[in-house]
């Protein structure tokens, strides 16, 4: 009987009925004391001072209960929990099974460093529904998203749940969780965003129901069902947002869980995150094994290229495959193999066509070469600007490690002048291609055109 009290005083003591309860009860209270008060105040005024003092720090407290949100930790990725329950008895399957069976999978899998599960109270739950409900109904109005970024600074959450538990009667009494959930990311295109929604819709529980002789297993369940799906969109979101050591940690053994071996065969959302993670886990292997690249570390950039390419072939892995073999293996003829087959894979992207041109240009198979280059100013692709930027960076870097490969020269200033339209530059490294040729006869292909470039540049600029 006490502990149904002391809950029904927590759940709606943030109201404003409690509010002006309280103000009745000090006054009350007041009257009360205020003929004994009076014998060492007797002055009205002296004895409303501290009548108004206590006043004002209910008010304080109060409008604290009203507000407050508990805020997550500093640097851990805050799951929050906001479902409403009809009764005391929901309420204690749900801290009790649902969210401590959620800190159980964050133990047992090691993420407890990393994840913290926050739990609102019916109040600041009812509170914090209306907010997500309308912010995911109407993301367009600022009110919407205003008040949605309110509860996003007060928690520091990432990765929201919300909605509602109840029971009724259906032949037997049974539950039902209805859920849906919010997850913050860095913005994105819409192309990635949409994505990542169809993504989220394909793995998410949106009803989970039990008969209630079997709520014990029933909130494991659902907690085990629920924590995949945030664990898996929660990993998208990372990737998506830039922290690609987070996606990583997050979709690693993610395969693997115990939970998939449940079933069989594996309900649809379960069969779109094994499907979907291989391919994550390729991409993320990759990204990793830039990141090491980019670093100089070149046994892990090749550990975790390798780790892409066993799970499934993997366009981004082959071309940074064919970086290595090049420069760390000193094999230009494997790296180019590995440029076909990053090709094979992926018909948009025409990075790869760089690849190819620079190691034929590299090999001295100009003629060849040549034929490339000639396609790469035909066609254009997403993003191409960065890779022209890495290209330049890339060529340069190399002449000075390799002065006597003078090619590069022709390959900067043949893009400036066809890919850019930067023609100063152009002929700028044309005219140095020439000049370093001079006495080279193995270069005459290469000469010929470049004479031709840099007669047309001069015709361009009036010179």
């Amino acid at each position: 009987m006490t502990d149904k009290i002391l809950n029904y005083i927590k759940d709606n003591f943030p109201t404003k009925t409690a509010f002006f309860v309280g103000m009745f009860v000090f006054f009350i209270l007041f009257a009360s004391i205020d003929g004994f008060v009076e014998k060492f105040a007797p002055k009205a005024s002296y004895r409303a001072i501290p009548y108004l003092i206590i006043l004002v720090i209910w008010f304080v407290f109060w409008l604290y209960k009203r507000t407050h949100l508990p805020k997550n930790k500093k640097g851990y990725i805050g799951i929050v929990v906001c479902v409403e329950t009809e009764n005391d008895k929901q309420k204690n399957r749900l801290k009790n099974d649902f969210v401590k069976r959620l800190r159980e999978l964050i133990t047992r899998k090691n993420l407890k460093r990393i994840i913290n599960v926050i739990l609102l109270d019916n109040y600041q739950t009812k509170y914090a529904i209306g907010v997500l409900d309308e912010y995911a109904k109407n993301k367009q109005s600022k009110e919407a998203d205003k008040n949605w970024q309110k509860i996003r600074k007060r928690t520091q959450g990432h990765f929201f749940i919300y909605g509602s538990i109840k029971e009724r009667q259906d032949r037997e009494n049974r539950y039902y969780l209805d859920l849906e959930a919010l997850v913050t990311h860095a913005p994105v295109q819409l192309p990635t965003q949409n994505k990542m929604v169809q993504d989220f819709l394909s793995v998410w529980y949106k009803q989970i129901s039990f008969q209630e002789k079997i709520e014990f297993r029933g909130f494991l369940f659902a907690a085990d069902a629920i924590f995949i799906a945030a664990q898996y969109i929660i990993g998208i979101a990372a990737l998506v947002s830039g922290d690609v050591s987070l996606a990583f940690e997050l979709h690693t053994g993610l395969d693997n869980d115990p939970y998939f071996s449940r079933f069989s065969p594996l309900p649809p959302n379960l069969q779109n995150v094994k499907k979907r993670l291989k391919t994550l886990l390729s991409e993320e292997n990759h990204l990793m094994a830039r990141a090491f690249f980019e670093k100089g570390i070149f046994a892990e950039a090749e550990r975790y290229m390798n780790q892409s390419l066993s799970i499934e072939p993997n366009y981004g892995a082959y071309l940074l495959k064919s970086i290595i073999e090049f420069l760390h293996m000193n094999n230009p003829d494997e790296a180019l193999k590995s440029v076909y087959r990053a090709r094979d894979i992926e018909k948009s992207d025409g990075t790869w066509r760089y690849n190819e041109g620079f190691l034929l240009m590299y090999m001295e198979r100009f003629p060849e070469a040549l034929r490339v280059y000639d396609r790469i100013i035909n066609t254009s692709f997403i993003d191409e600007e960065s890779i022209l930027v890495e290209i330049y960076k890339f060529n340069k870097n190399f002449l000075e490690k390799h002065p006597e490969k003078i090619q590069s020269y022709f390959i900067i200033g043949f893009l400036k002048y066809k890919k850019d339209l930067n023609y100063p530059e152009g002929l700028e490294y044309l005219e140095k291609f020439i000049s370093e040729s001079m006495s080279k006869d193995k270069y005459r292909i290469l000469k010929d055109n470049a004479e031709v470039y840099c007669r047309e540049l001069r015709k361009i600029m009036n010179l």
